[in-house]
């Protein structure tokens, strides 16, 4: 990816007034509506907005954890439908708008960790922070994001974006060749050692090496592939950075309350991707493991990922 130019002027207005509003699925990104996970806007301040989320109660990618609460995984979907949402409502950003992620982060607070999994979270309240404009249309923003159940705080995140129209787009990604559906995928992973039930849902495959991992990114998966893309999208690449941190520690059904992620380049379709797992620079309490994930393709660093596990099979309180 390349980064927009830092000559662009930080502003603090909005470009048009947020409206209190029903969110129309298309400013998620997603054509599956079960897929999406907010349901309305409401405007707090210039640059504080309140938005509802429903988690469905069974997630095909992100299914609910021991005790039917939710998996913190779909925090991270949840913070990227909110940046879509502002960048859509707050910025009036075409919908054909290409939203490029430069980071993406969630985390489960220690207190609320350690007295039980999150229940599933009811609404977002949403700060944007640094927005850039290009002219008068968005061109890069930060989003800082914390959810709720009620008063309860169960869960903070956040992303850094970029918005660039088609045209800009495809002179930024060259077409490439795209392997076709009935290009054979490597052997999986046994799928309980990712924590998975189903072999087509496993993102990675054996590479006979200790700490890594190949790639495997099925482009008929209908959750992974759920709009067009030209490239791995990103909820693929976190999902895989979990499986990554689970395969590496032996947690298979670890759930994951923290995840940080950085993506550098995009990662192609067309060229094997290796995915390198070391042990995270600190120690953490209750049980945690922290993984850091290394995405490689092309001899260059795609993304890395900090993996935050909880301990193996961990059952949340009554």
């Amino acid at each position: 990816m390349t980064v927009l130019s830092s000559a662009v002027p930080i502003v603090t207005d909005r470009i048009v007034p947020p409206p209190q509003m029903t969110i129309p699925q298309q400013y998620v990104h997603r054509s599956d509506e079960a897929d999406v996970l907010l349901s309305h806007f409401t405007a707090e301040s210039d640059d504080t907005y309140r938005i509802a989320v429903r988690w469905p109660r069974a997630h095909a990618l992100f299914a609910p954890t021991g005790g039917g609460r939710g998996n913190p995984m779909l925090m991270a979907e949840t913070v990227r439908q909110c940046g879509a949402v502002v960048s859509h409502a707050v910025y009036d950003a075409p919908l054909d708008q290409h939203f490029l992620l430069w980071n993406l982060r969630y985390e489960v607070p220690d207190d609320v960790y350690a007295a039980a999994l999150p229940p599933t979270p009811t609404e977002a309240v949403v700060r944007c922070v640094d927005v850039r404009l290009r002219g008068r249309k968005l061109a890069e923003f930060g989003l800082e994001v914390k959810l709720y159940r009620g008063p309860l705080l169960i869960g903070r995140g956040g992303l850094r974006a970029t918005c660039v129209s088609e045209a800009a787009y495809r002179r930024l990604r060259p077409t490439r060749p795209r392997p076709t559906a009935t290009d054979p995928l490597p052997a999986p992973v046994p799928p309980a050692s990712v924590g998975r039930d189903r072999a087509e849902d496993v993102l990675l495959a054996p590479t006979g090496r200790p700490g890594a991992w190949l790639l495997r990114v099925d482009q008929e998966h209908p959750v992974i592939f759920d709009s067009q893309h030209d490239h791995v999208p990103g909820r693929a690449l976190v999902e895989a950075m979990r499986q990554t941190a689970t395969a590496f520690t032996g947690r298979g059904r670890a759930v994951a309350p923290a995840l940080h992620a950085d993506f550098h380049h995009y990662v192609e379709l067309d060229a094997p991707c290796e995915l390198l797992a070391e042990p995270g620079p600190t120690a953490l309490s209750h049980g945690r493991a922290a993984v850091l994930v290394t995405l490689r393709q092309s001899g260059q660093v795609a993304a890395t990922g900090l993996v935050t596990l909880g301990a193996a099979d961990r059952v949340p309180a009554p």
